[in-house]
Parts: C-alpha cells; sequence; structure tokens
C-alpha cells in the first residue's frame, strides 16, 4: 500500500488554499489595468474602496465575496475550480493536472480563475474551499485531515495500489466502493455491512465512528481514474430547438409591439379619467384592475403588466388629496405625442433596465398576503440582469430558433450554474418579452437585438419600423354602419377612429362600428358634426352612407341639452338684486362665485370655507342641507359642515412616483463600472498599500494592523486556521479601546472566540467591537 499520490506530501502545510498575504502580494504584482480589470468584474471589492491592496485581497477572499464571483463563472470555470479544491491537498492543481482531472482544455477556465483571485499561483483562496462545500466534486476528506482526526493509516491511494488492495474482494466490498466512488463519500448504516468492514480492514474506507465510514479523497481519485468527474461538462444541444420563419418572428413582433403600446396608451387614458386609487401597501387593488380590464377589453393579468411597463417608463405617479390614486405623470404627455415606435422603444428599455417583477402579481408574499400591481415589494435587485441574460441566451443562437423556457434555462445554467433562475421564472421573462414584441414566435426579433446591443432608442425604433407593416390612410365605410381599414391605419387615422368608433375586430385588417355612443365621445372633445363628417370622408374611398351621416347629425342635434358640472357650495339669494353685489364684491373673489339662475349662485370651494368667508365679509348666511332645510346642529366646528384640512380645502398630500415606488425598503445594486473609469480607485489603493509598507517597516518589519473589518475578519480567520496568535484592539462597553493578545479559536455568526494569552482566560467578543488585529510572534 502507499501513501503517496502527488508531488508532495498532502499535509504539508500551506498546501490547501492560498492565504490573504499570498493574494495581495499576487494583487500588487498586477498592472493597474488588471486590477481595474478585476474591480470591473467583481464590483462588490469597490464599494467601499478598499485602503489598500492587502484589504482589497482579504475582501476578495472572504465568503460573501467568493460566493459572488462563483456565480460569474460557465459550467467549465465552475468544473475546474471544483477541481482545484479537490486536488489542492494531493496534488498541486497545475494547468495540466486539471486537464487530466476534468478531460477538459483547462488552460483558459485555470487562467479566469486567476484573473478573478480565485486562484493564486495554482492554489485556491480558502472562502473558494469553503464555498464548494465539504465534498468537492463528490469528494471526501483527504489523508491529512482524516490522520489529524482518526490517527495515521495506511491507504491505497495509486491505482496500482487500489487493485492490490481489491483482489479478492466480495462483491458486497466492490459494490460499496462502486457507490461511494463518484460520492457522496461518506456511507452510515446502524450495523457496518460485512462489505464496508472488509474495506475498512485494508485501509480502502476509513471507520469515522461504529457506524459511519467515509472514503478517503486519495484513494477515490484513484478509483476514478484520476479524474474529479465522471463526465466532462458540455453545453447543451439545442439542435432540436423550434425554428420559426424570419418573416413570420418580424411580423408577430411588430404586432405585439403595436398592440402593447395601444393598450398603454388606452391605459393612461383611462386612469387619467378615472385614477386607480392606491392601497396601504401602495400597489392597485383587484377591483381597480377588474375596472380597467373591463375597459381595455384584455384580461387582468394583462392589466398587471401593462400597469407596471407605464411604471418602468416612468408614465404613473401617485396623487391626490385625501384619496391617494395612479395617474398618468407629466412626463405622459411627452410620451402620447412620440411615434409609436418611439413609444415602444421606451418601454422596451425601461422593461430590459427594471427591477420590478410583474410575474409575481396574485402570487402570495411569505407572509401570505396576496402581491398587488404596482406594489414597492415587487422590485428584485437580479430582475434587470434576469432579462438582459435571457435576451442574451435568445441572440446567441441563428435568427429563426425559438427555444423553449427549458432549452433557454439550460443554455442560462451551462453559463452560470450558480446563478440560474428556475423554469418558471424564465418562461414569465419569455412571455414578457413576447407580450411587449421583443421576442416573436419565441425568436429574438431584430429590434429586440439592437436594444440588446445598446443600440441608441432611434436605432431600434427604426428597426421596429422597418418590421410594421406599411401604413394606409384608407376607410371602407358600410352602409350598416360599420367601416374597415385594410391594414394598419395612419396615426391621425386611427386617433380619429378611437374618438368616433368602437373597435370590433383587429388583425390584418381594423374593423370598426360607428354608434350613437361613439360619436357622442367625439363630441365631447369638440368636434362639431360638419367637422366630423368631413374628416372621415378624407379617408373615405366613397361618399359617406346617409345613415352614418344621419347618426352624426341627429346626436350632435341632441348633444349638450343637458349639461352636468361641479360645484362645492351654492348659494340660494332670496333677492335677485344681491346677486350681482355678491358677484362683484372683491372680499369674495376667492369664492369663485358664478350665477346659473337670477338667484343661484356655485362655487367650486368647500360649504365650510364659503360660510367663513361669507361671515368675515359681514353676511350673515345659514347652511342648508340636502333636503333644503336650514341646518340648525352647527357641531364642534361652528358650520355644520366637515372641514377637509383648513381654509384651503386640502388634506395631506401623499407624492410618489415612478420607479421609486413609495414605502419600499432601499436597495443596493452593484453598478458595473468600466475598467476606464476605475484609474482613480487603483491609484488610491496603491498609495494605501505603500503606507501599508512604510508602517511595517517602522513597526520593525511586523505587519501593521488591519483595521479594515473585511481584513481584520481575515486575519482572525487565518490565525484560527494557522493557530497564530493575534494582538486584537477591542472597543469596550465605555468606548474605550482596549488591547489584548488572543489566539483566534473560530469566526463565527458575528463572534471571535478566542483565548486570552496574558490571562489564560477565554473570551468572546462581537466583531463590530474590534477595530484593529496585527499578528504576532510568540
Amino acid at each position: 500500500m502507499s501513501r503517496t499520490s502527488g508531488d508532495a506530501d498532502p499535509r504539508t502545510p500551506g498546501r490547501r488554499s492560498a492565504t490573504t498575504e499570498q493574494l495581495a502580494a499576487a494583487l500588487a504584482a498586477r498592472t493597474d489595468a488588471e486590477i481595474a480589470d478585476l474591480l470591473a468584474a467583481r464590483p462588490d471589492l469597490a464599494g467601499p474602496v478598499p485602503p489598500s491592496l492587502t484589504a482589497m485581497a482579504a475582501r476578495a477572499s472572504s465568503r460573501p465575496s467568493v460566493e459572488r464571483a462563483l456565480a460569474l463563472l460557465d459550467a467549465t470555470e465552475l468544473a475546474v475550480a471544483e477541481a482545484a479544491v479537490a486536488l489542492a491537498p494531493v496534488r498541486r492543481p497545475t494547468t495540466a493536472a486539471l486537464t487530466r482531472a476534468t478531460g477538459l482544455p483547462a488552460q483558459a477556465a485555470h487562467a479566469r480563475l486567476h484573473e478573478l483571485g480565485l486562484l493564486v499561483k495554482d492554489l485556491p483562496v480558502a472562502a473558494l474551499t469553503e464555498a464548494l462545500g465539504p465534498h468537492p466534486a463528490g469528494l471526501g476528506p483527504d489523508l491529512g485531515e482524516l490522520d489529524a482526526l482518526l490517527g495515521p493509516a495506511e491507504a491505497p491511494t495509486t491505482r496500482a495500489a487500489l487493485r492490490t488492495a481489491m483482489a479478492g474482494a466480495p462483491d458486497s466490498a466492490v459494490r460499496t466502493l462502486e457507490a461511494m466512488t463518484w460520492g457522496p463519500p461518506v456511507g452510515t448504516a446502524a450495523t457496518l455491512p460485512e462489505g464496508a468492514a472488509w474495506l475498512v480492514a485494508r485501509g480502502v474506507l476509513r471507520a469515522l465512528s461504529p457506524t459511519q465510514v467515509v472514503l478517503p479523497r486519495e484513494v477515490a481519485l484513484a478509483a476514478r481514474g484520476g479524474l474529479t468527474h465522471p463526465v466532462p461538462p458540455a453545453a447543451p444541444d439545442l439542435d432540436d430547438a423550434r425554428r420559426v420563419p424570419l418573416t413570420v418572428v418580424a411580423a408577430e413582433g411588430a404586432r405585439a409591439a403595436e398592440e402593447v403600446v395601444r393598450l398603454v396608451v388606452a391605459l393612461l387614458q383611462a386612469w387619467q379619467h378615472s385614477p386607480a386609487t392606491v392601497l396601504r401597501t401602495g400597489g392597485v387593488g383587484v377591483r381597480e384592475v377588474r375596472r380597467t380590464a373591463a375597459a381595455l377589453e384584455v384580461g387582468e393579468g394583462d392589466v398587471a403588466l401593462l400597469a407596471e411597463l407605464a411604471g418602468m417608463a416612468g408614465l404613473l405617479t401617485q396623487d391626490g388629496d385625501e384619496q391617494v390614486a395612479w395617474a398618468p405623470a407629466r412626463t405622459a404627455a411627452d410620451f402620447l405625442e412620440d411615434t409609436v415606435t418611439e413609444r415602444w422603444a421606451a418601454l422596451a428599455a425601461a422593461w430590459l433596465d427594471s427591477a420590478r417583477t410583474p410575474w409575481l402579481v396574485g402570487t402570495r408574499s411569505e407572509q401570505g398576503t396576496l402581491r398587488a400591481v404596482l406594489e414597492p415589494t415587487l422590485e428584485r435587485g437580479w430582475a434587470a440582469g434576469l432579462r438582459t441574460r435571457v435576451l442574451t441566451a435568445l441572440a446567441s443562437l441563428p435568427a429563426d430558433t425559438a427555444p423553449s423556457a427549458a432549452q433557454v434555462r439550460a443554455l442560462l445554467a451551462w453559463e452560470r450554474p450558480r446563478a440560474t433562475a428556475p423554469e418558471p421564472t424564465v418562461a414569465a421573462v419569455l412571455a414578457e418579452a413576447e407580450r411587449i414584441g421583443l421576442t416573436g414566435a419565441g425568436a429574438l426579433t431584430a429590434a429586440g437585438r439592437a436594444l440588446l446591443d445598446g443600440a441608441p432608442a432611434d436605432d431600434v425604433a427604426a428597426a421596429l419600423e422597418e418590421a410594421l407593416p406599411e401604413a394606409v390612410g384608407e376607410l371602407l365605410v358600410q352602409g350598416d354602419l360599420t367601416a374597415v381599414v385594410p391594414g394598419r391605419p395612419v396615426p391621425e387615422l386611427a386617433d380619429l377612429l378611437g374618438l368616433c368608433a368602437s373597435v370590433e375586430s383587429r388583425g390584418s385588417a381594423l374593423t370598426v362600428r360607428f354608434t350613437a355612443e361613439s360619436i357622442r365621445h367625439a363630441l365631447d372633445t369638440g368636434y362639431g358634426a360638419d367637422e366630423l363628417l368631413a374628416g372621415l370622408a378624407g379617408y373615405s374611398r366613397t361618399p359617406l352612407p346617409q345613415p352614418l351621416e344621419y347618426l352624426v347629425r341627429d346626436t350632435a342635434r341632441r348633444h349638450g341639452q343637458v349639461r352636468v358640472g361641479a360645484a362645492g357650495a351654492y348659494l340660494r339669494v332670496d333677492d335677485a338684486g344681491a346677486v350681482a353685489g355678491l358677484l362683484g364684491d372683491p372680499a369674495l373673489r376667492a369664492l369663485r362665485l358664478r350665477a346659473i339662475a337670477p338667484t343661484v349662485l356655485v362655487s367650486p370651494v368647500h360649504p365650510g370655507d364659503v360660510l367663513d368667508v361669507l361671515r368675515e365679509a359681514g353676511l350673515a348666511p345659514v347652511l342648508e342641507g340636502s333636503d333644503g332645510a336650514v341646518v340648525l346642529d352647527l357641531g364642534p366646528g361652528g358650520t355644520g359642515a366637515p372641514r377637509r384640512g383648513g381654509r384651503s380645502g386640502r388634506g395631506t398630500r401623499r407624492t410618489a412616483g415612478l420607479p421609486t415606488y413609495p414605502g419600499a425598503a432601499p436597495t443596493t445594486y452593484l453598478r458595473r463600472t468600466p475598467p476606464t473609469e476605475l484609474g482613480p480607485v487603483v491609484a488610491r489603493m496603491r498609495a494605501g498599500e505603500e503606507q501599508a509598507r512604510r508602517d511595517a517597516a517602522r513597526h520593525a518589519g511586523d505587519a501593521p494592523p488591519a483595521t479594515d473589518p473585511v481584513h481584520a475578519l481575515a486575519v482572525l480567520r487565518e490565525a484560527a486556521r494557522a493557530g497564530t496568535p493575534v494582538e486584537m484592539v477591542v472597543v469596550g462597553a465605555l468606548g474605550k479601546p482596549e488591547r489584548r493578545r488572543v489566539q483566534p479559536v473560530s469566526v463565527d455568526g458575528g463572534r471571535v472566540r478566542a483565548t486570552d494569552l496574558e490571562r489564560d482566560t477565554e473570551l468572546t467578543v462581537a466583531v463590530h467591537r474590534i477595530s484593529a488585529v496585527a499578528p504576532v510572534a510568540r
């Protein structure tokens, strides 16, 4: 039997992982441009800016930062990282060793791991080993760990030694070894089976307890033939993905884009006329959604997406006095003046960059509450990145490829195995992209590709314009009060028909019907009968039929015979001569009085305020109830009329605008900064590193204290692993610092457990109370 399977004893100190000092030295050897590239790839390292390169190295080798870096790796890079961690205690994980172990050309992945600071001179940083778990690539602990735990023992660590050890093995022992070779490496049974006992007796397995055995890492590698993974990871095969003609992709995408713009405009108009009441949570209630769905003739799920889309583009805001409601923002006016393609480009860009998740509307939160439309809690920091990744996956395929949600997720899992959303979430993003028109029949459109490539808004709009069918300005009016537009109507014709007709069907042609109600709507906007008929005749190929002319003129004749207005209060005056005096009194100008009859005036001001102003002017008014009787019980306010917040009649006003969403918890997103903008950051860290070296020289070569919190924790963790003492500055309850020479035992849960070397006692200190840490010699 043999103990050697690599180029060094696996128990050699420093062979398992790279220290923070080694990573700091490697970073110091890089050029400024290389450090800037690292900060751009791992933006968490630059926020806030570390005081030195050593502090940056401590942050880069911390568990949270390494976890974020692992989320950037593709399947090949992750497999190589796992192999490096698995091989480090056994043999140095060089490029050649990793290529043999993974069955992959590991050179590019090996270089990438070094660039990200996850490997230092082939060795993984300690946090990488922790992040990949206790059994990387399904391998158990190495012999060095087991010897320290159970005592030294011989083991077959080469293929030849393992064949010799397994000679004459019973079938149960062979099956046990085969089952544990590729993991899990630990087996548990109430009573140790005969085959496992046979393997333990020959050093193939180690007994952790009377009921638990483990397969050492070196033995497993020998059984695997030196491989860390049974099958090298491979990109998913999408040859069977659905193919769609490009003409269909363009037509379907253009149709969806035009429709979503029309519906967003319709929603803005609906909420302009009747704003959607805001719930206490900041969202829109189910009743409002149903009302809007009925007005737009779409499903409630479509209203959720349309409202969220308008919110993402900043077209909605919260406003109101006593009752706050969602209504169009000021930016909506500029949006409505743009062309269809310009509107769509703005909506699509807002969707791509938004942190909102409309597909969660209607689901329940962890507290069991139903998530509402425009609710602040629908923000997710990963949403924008997921949208970009999904569209990028589509862009990587041929233009006529329409993969399923499962196939897209397989692509995402290949690109980033540790940062892949579940299939339902991917399907929801694809459905939204289809509804918006970024995809057509499941394939990415030319306009969607332009948006993804970062093209200017004008170019994105132009790409959609090319896909839209040519607009027509012709109207075929029938005698049954219907009309057909043979294609996509020009904007002016579409606006006119939107005012005076109701849509019966949409498709390759637009069919509308003229009714008394639709004509009345046009008259309400200011059209006259002759003007409306002239406008329709200008687009009609033939003279307008008589039934339509009769309908328009008859509706116009009856239009406005009864007028309805709003008033806050009315004034009834017995003497008609006193009306002129009230209208001309300068003291009553704030009431904005208007005569609607010889003895009746109206004012938009609240009745209680009207009474106050009249009394201040020296008059003696009384309050009249809804039945015309004088109100005698005036109440505590002295007027018998409730107040809405004072003379102005305005209560407390709450306003908020999208996309900030009032009530939402502040969310921090890691912004990727281009390397060219990181020069000052690198220079600052270089200067801090030079200052640290000068401080070390003044301390007779001892390392200067680590004051950065992440750096201090890294020093404590490494001291606990290596068993070396440190000097720790602890801030007491009264704010007074105290120096303690300690031996760290563990760093976990925000607390440091250590042994005080001078007092020979054990202490536990909260991490936030530690202001500085410095290694010291025993």
